[in-house]
């Protein structure tokens, strides 16, 4: 379970995960072994993960989402194996109609061919729509958390 200290520190990392554990002690008025301690418990529960975030659309590289069906197996069998792909950098399942969201980045179009024809070879993979992004504005996955990371246990 996370706190409102926890909350208030993953918030102030989401800005910048490159900022001191000086000044967010100091921001958060407690110590910076508290605030390194804190982060290390948050990343070994995998709540916390510290990355640098670019726009691979700017170094030349295609971006695409596909959401994909399953068929005859487990949507959860499919999605371990796909987040096994190198080029896969999100999996999730979901509800809807498809069962399963990822996004992947490819070097170029030959890598992207490659890819959809290695989803497309995974068993229970039934039906996959393929958005190739043209230009992005966005893309900073947590910053829906800030007014609530964290759940609040009262």
């Amino acid at each position: 379970m996370i706190d409102d200290t926890d909350r208030k520190l993953i918030e102030l990392l989401t800005r910048d995960g490159r900022r001191p554990y000086t000044e967010i002690a100091q921001q958060l008025e407690v110590s910076e072994a508290t605030v390194r301690t804190r982060v290390a418990r948050l990343q070994e529960l995998d709540i916390l993960r510290i990355v640098a975030l670019c726009n691979p659309l700017t170094l030349g590289h295609q971006s695409v989402r596909l959401m994909i069906s399953v068929r005859d197996h487990s949507p959860r069998a499919v999605a371990k194996n796909l987040a096994e792909m190198a080029m896969v950098n999100h999996v999730a399942l979901g509800t809807g109609a498809r069962d399963i969201y990822i996004e992947a980045t490819c070097r170029d179009l030959d890598q992207l061919v490659t890819l959809l024809d290695d989803v497309r070879r995974l068993p229970g993979v039934a039906d996959i729509d393929e958005l190739v992004l043209l230009e992005l504005f966005k893309d900073y996955s947590w910053v829906g958390l800030q007014q609530s990371a964290g759940q609040n246990p009262t």
